[in-house]
């Protein structure tokens, strides 16, 4: 898990943005210092949550099937049925 407030001071720069079928907002950023040599961050604003991924692109996270769609569910990210 990534502390979401230090994330956001740091400006990062956003990727692309999807609502996943549970309502949430997820809102994809490049890491705010190592830039896209590092994998994806998801973030939930309404939540106030943030985590890494183990994508380098949101292609696969974004496709309609939904197989790598990424939610919170208590606290902690999810990717189709993984959990981070």
């Amino acid at each position: 898990m990534i502390n979401y407030k230090k994330l956001m001071e740091a400006n990062p720069t956003e990727y692309d943005r999807m609502t996943n079928s549970i309502g949430q907002e997820i809102v994809f950023y490049e890491h705010p210092y190592k830039g896209d040599e590092f994998p994806v961050i998801i973030v939930c604003h309404e939540l106030e949550l943030a985590d890494f991924t183990d994508f380098m692109e949101t292609d696969d996270m974004m496709r309609e099937d939904g197989d790598y769609e990424p939610s919170f569910v208590d606290g902690k990210l999810h990717i189709g049925g993984w959990e981070f």
